[in-house]
């Protein structure tokens, strides 16, 4: 059964049986469309049903990437025809959980297929995996506050391959009962977006959020329309009328459309990760996604069953060895670089709010290039940590569980720490994934030997999600390897799991950030 086929509702695919780096073998179904390709007249528009097909179509490779300029080459990569999923299952038959990756990236990079996010890993924990991709950057998440192009595309994208599943995943032995979304940074953000909005609504059964959360100031936009104009006026246009600029954009090659996109951020907005285009609320779609204001929106909550968690230094990311600008900006201009983003909703406070974080993290001290490791503290609460909490209070009125983790588990091996450049102590922003998956393109620096360290490790995390994925429980049975129960949140205890070569429960973590942060929402709210 070297390349098995199956019928899906828009015909037969071929897939092929491939060796795991880890011994045995799985079956993958690569480059399925799961919806029309977005392009021409379908630029900027919500995703349309996929094609059906004539004969057996071969899913023996990846789509394309969407457009994107990536940060790892440095290039701009991809294309505007890019909604396709990957299936990788143990076998045809049976019913599996089936676990839905999606990927970070910022909403403007990255990419769910197996050059970083190898399924290898999974297959042994006998569950469904699919990656997939979505559209980025303004093909995405362009908004003009009009039907003709109302934003959150690429979260509509993310709903229409969930829809996907539904109808097929029993074909590759996946149960469209028990479905996880999991996804970390953006992909996290997005998990909470679709467990919010009511389009999203029955499509998965639970999720695991990773470092990402949907009120972090880089997962949304207040202002689409501002940044619309601000990009239109780039191509050396005047063009205000929503119709005209999204027809005048159609004519435009994609590779320029991002070519554009990355020029036009200010080094302060990169340095905030406040790319042009992201999620935002869009009462102007005909379906809308976000149908109330955000704030309104988290406080709802939700019930369904999630993990949440961090890890111990997200901010470490900041301090890549390309990180000059960084440390200039911190140094010198403090105020109006970096806290920007708090102190634009509060410009009265603007002293109290420095004072505050000037106490927490550099202990009173000047800030200077000398104290990075403060700043990337700072930086990893700001952009990712305190959203989680703010997620995880909430979820403790709710009756679904809510299971919490930090992540402080830091090899000496680190292929995250290599593909970044980062050299400090720390665990940073992402490194969980390279445990959960088997990154092809470094394969060369992947130290997973069996006995060793990172795979013993590696196996208890992936433990911990797929018993999550398959039951709602992370912790069903204690033994050799998991040797301990995962206590969710309570309404009068925050229970949380750190997540190192040994599992150990304890509860309110870091609390003293989360208070401090606390004061600082309140000065901004009380405006």
């Amino acid at each position: 059964m070297n390349n098995p086929v199956v019928e899906v509702k828009q015909g037969l695919l071929r897939g092929a049986t491939v060796e795991s780096v880890i011994g045995g073998s799985y079956i993958a179904f690569k480059g399925i469309p799961y919806a029309a390709p977005p392009v021409g007249n379908l630029r900027f528009r919500d995703p349309q049903p996929a094609h059906s097909w004539k004969g057996i179509r071969d899913a023996l490779e990846e789509g394309s990437k969407c457009a994107q300029f990536s940060l790892f080459t440095m290039s701009i990569i991809g294309d505007d025809d890019c909604l396709y999923l990957n299936v990788a299952t143990p076998s045809l038959a049976g019913s599996r959980p089936v676990m839905v990756w999606i990927h970070g990236g910022g909403y403007f990079f990255g990419d769910g297929g197996s050059d970083v996010y190898g399924p290898d890993y999974l297959m042994k924990a006998d569950v469904v995996h699919v990656g997939i991709n979505y559209r980025l950057g303004v093909l995405g998440f362009l908004q003009l506050e009009h039907e003709a192009a109302s934003g959150n595309m690429g979260l509509k994208d993310q709903i229409a391959a969930l829809k996907w599943l539904k109808e097929n995943i029993v074909k590759f032995g996946g149960d469209p009962n028990n479905i996880t979304l999991f996804g970390q940074s953006a992909g996290s953000a997005s998990a909470h977006y679709l467990l919010l909005s009511p389009l999203a609504k029955g499509l998965f059964h639970k999720a695991i959020m990773q470092s990402g959360a949907l009120l972090a100031h880089w997962a949304h936009i207040s202002e689409p329309l501002k940044m619309a104009h601000r990009y239109i006026a780039a191509f050396g246009k005047d063009i205000t009328d929503p119709n005209e600029i999204v027809e005048y954009l159609r004519t435009v090659p994609v590779r320029k459309l991002i070519e554009i996109q990355e020029k036009m951020s200010t080094p302060e907005e990169k340095m905030n990760v406040l790319t042009p285009f992201r999620p935002t609320v869009d009462t102007n779609s005909a379906e809308p996604l976000i149908p109330k204001p955000l704030e309104e929106l988290v406080q709802q909550g939700f019930d369904v069953p999630i993990i949440i968690g961090y890890t111990t230094h997200e901010g470490v990311i900041f301090l890549t060895s390309g990180s000059e600008e960084v440390y200039n900006a911190v140094e010198n201009n403090f105020e109006a670089a970096v806290l920007r983003v708090l102190t634009d909703r509060a410009p009265s406070r603007v002293t109290e709010i420095t004072k505050e974080i000037q106490t927490f993290y550099y202990k009173g001290k000047p800030i200077t290039r000398d104290l990075a490791t403060n700043y990337a503290h700072f930086a990893g609460d700001l952009h990712f940590v305190k959203e989680l909490h703010k997620v995880v209070d909430i979820q403790r009125e709710k009756n679904s569980p809510t299971y919490l983790y930090r992540f402080s588990y830091d090899s000496p091996d680190s292929v995250t720490k290599l593909i970044y450049g980062v050299i400090r102590e720390g665990v940073l922003h992402g490194q969980e994934n390279q445990y959960l998956f088997f990154p092809k393109n470094y394969r060369e620096h992947v130290k997973m030997k069996p006995g060793f360290p990172d795979q013993i490790f590696s196996d208890k995390l992936i433990r911990l999600w797929t018993n999550f994925a398959r039951t709602g429980n992370p912790t069903p049975v204690v033994d050799d390897l998991i040797t301990t129960k995962w206590k969710p949140v309570t309404r009068t205890a925050k229970n949380f799991l750190e997540i190192n070569q040994t599992l150990s429960n304890s509860m309110n973590p870091d609390e003293e950030m989360w208070e401090m942060w606390k004061r600082i929402e309140a000065m901004i709210g009380g405006q």
